[in-house]
């Protein structure tokens, strides 16, 4: 009698034991994978900064003014004293390169210059004109100019002549007879000096132009990019809203300190209709909008549909063993949840296993990383939890390591999608468009039903430098009161 006690006690406790185990996979099983997200996200990426400085060389501007003006830049006919009938035609000749160099806040240009007059007239008849020796002589003459930018985008000077030094001395000499006109010619070269500083005005505002540089940036910029091959192709499109800018000088350069605002669009269709706007008249840029280095937003995403072929192609079919068991990794579903984001794993024990954590961006290494993964959901299976920490563990840690995508391939291309967006075929014949610098400030993550997508914020320095400029036809200063010279045609 006692034995049947024990036996019907043990026979209890299994009972109680079987049921209350049943009664724990049941309550197991009444657990629900965290729900999927459902949006389809329409993004909307904020508005680009950038900021660049384009660079016209200040010797390359002494070069262009010394391949449009060359050799002998002034005829003039001039009386020797004022209304009398001495009359000397004066050549002005450009003897040596001209010099421009920054000091303090303006533009100082030396113009070396030879100075050629002869006595054509003179009251004493042609006899006197053959006895005076020609004048042969130079001067160097010193201008400065402030530097600005007008509405219309071309860098204005205002050149007006400082001084002038006499390297040798203007005199006219009649046999042992001498008579400086040096007075003389200081007067003629200030009458004068409005033609040769409307002239060097007049070139330079012609060479130094920025409009059709700043025109086809602001064009190309908003040209549609392709920025994934893929099915389903996809186009980022910048639309340009306002540009700014601000004159400096420096040793080497004037530069043109400018802030470039434009909207970022994604496209499905590059023949997509975003009205392009056209380049606004300049404004000043101040002096709290300056910055070094551009502020730019580049979107780019993955769907889950490549990120379940990733991990299906990875895992599925991979075993795991322990303590004498194993499974097979059937499927992996990876998904959006209101867990953030979920995996679910089906094996050949027809077990749903179930991990979730949340997506971030590690800035350090240019990686996404699932942060607090891990399994929200025991196994159906009583055997998986034999080996419930092995298993877990290592099905956790296999899929987090592949759920890592790393965007060092897409971030690497952000200055060339950039440089693609500016620099054209065209426009890199005559501009050098400078990346450096570049660095990764956030990534901004939304996961929808479909896709992951990522908004990544650049910082770059960009540097653009003029690098040719057409010369064209010499030029002279002519002498308009003179209507013809048989000696010296004017040109």
């Amino acid at each position: 009698m006692k034995r049947l006690f024990i036996i019907i006690g043990l026979i209890f406790v299994l009972v109680l034991s079987s049921l209350f185990y049943l009664f724990e996979i049941h309550r197991i099983n009444k657990r629900k994978p965290p729900a999927a997200v459902t949006e389809v996200y329409t993004i909307d990426i904020p508005q680009s900064t950038f900021n660049f400085r384009i660079k016209y060389g200040i010797k390359d501007l002494a070069d262009y003014l010394n391949k449009k003006i060359n050799g002998r830049f002034l005829e003039k006919k001039i009386c020797i004293e004022k209304n009398n009938k001495e009359e000397i035609y004066l050549t002005l000749t450009k003897n040596d390169k001209i010099t421009i160099a920054k000091k303090g806040a303006e533009l100082v240009c030396t113009f070396p210059v030879t100075v050629d007059a002869k006595l054509e007239n003179s009251k004493y008849g042609k006899f006197l004109t053959g006895l005076v020796k020609p004048i042969h002589s130079s001067l160097i003459i010193t201008l400065s100019t402030p530097v600005k930018i007008d509405n219309k985008w071309n860098i204005t000077t205002r050149f007006k002549i400082k001084k002038y030094q006499w390297v040798e001395k203007p005199v006219l000499q009649i046999g042992p007879f001498k008579k400086s006109i040096e007075s003389r010619l200081d007067d003629v070269i200030n009458e004068n000096s409005y033609a040769l500083t409307t002239l060097l005005d007049k070139e330079i505002y012609k060479a130094a132009t920025l409009k059709p540089t700043f025109t086809k940036i602001w064009s190309d910029l908003q040209e549609p990019i392709l920025i994934s091959s893929k099915p389903g192709k996809i186009w980022i499109k910048f639309i340009c809203s306002d540009i700014k800018g601000k004159m400096i000088l420096t040793p080497s350069n004037i530069i043109c300190i400018t802030n470039m605002h434009a909207k970022t669009f994604i496209l499905t269709d590059s023949t997509a209709q975003v009205q392009q706007k056209s380049l606004p008249e300049f404004k000043v840029l101040k002096q709290e909008d300056e910055a070094d280095k551009s502020n730019i937003y580049i979107y780019a995403f993955t769907s889950f549909e490549e990120i379940n072929k990733q991990l299906n192609r990875l895992l599925k079919g991979k075993t795991f063993s322990a303590k004498g068991h194993s499974l097979v990794i059937k499927e992996i579903q990876a998904y959006s949840s209101t867990s953030g984001l979920s995996v679910k794993v089906l094996t050949d024990k027809n077990d749903d296993l179930v991990a979730s954590g949340h997506l971030i961006f590690d800035v350090p290494t240019k990686t996404l990383k699932v942060q607090n993964f891990d399994f929200a959901l025991a196994p159906k299976s009583r055997f998986i939890s034999l080996g419930d920490d092995f298993f877990h563990h290592a099905i956790r840690d296999s899929i987090a390591a592949k759920l890592v995508i790393n965007l060092d391939t897409l971030i690497g291309k952000v200055p060339n999608i950039i440089n693609k967006a500016i620099e054209k075929e065209k426009a890199g014949k005559v501009i050098d468009l400078i990346f450096s610098n570049m660095e990764i400030k956030q990534c901004g993550i939304l996961m929808g039903k479909e896709k992951i997508h990522l908004i990544i914020n650049v910082g770059v320095e960009a540097s653009i430098k003029l690098k040719k400029i057409q010369t064209g036809t010499v030029i002279r200063i002519k002498d308009k009161s003179k209507k013809s010279n048989k000696h010296r045609p004017i040109t």
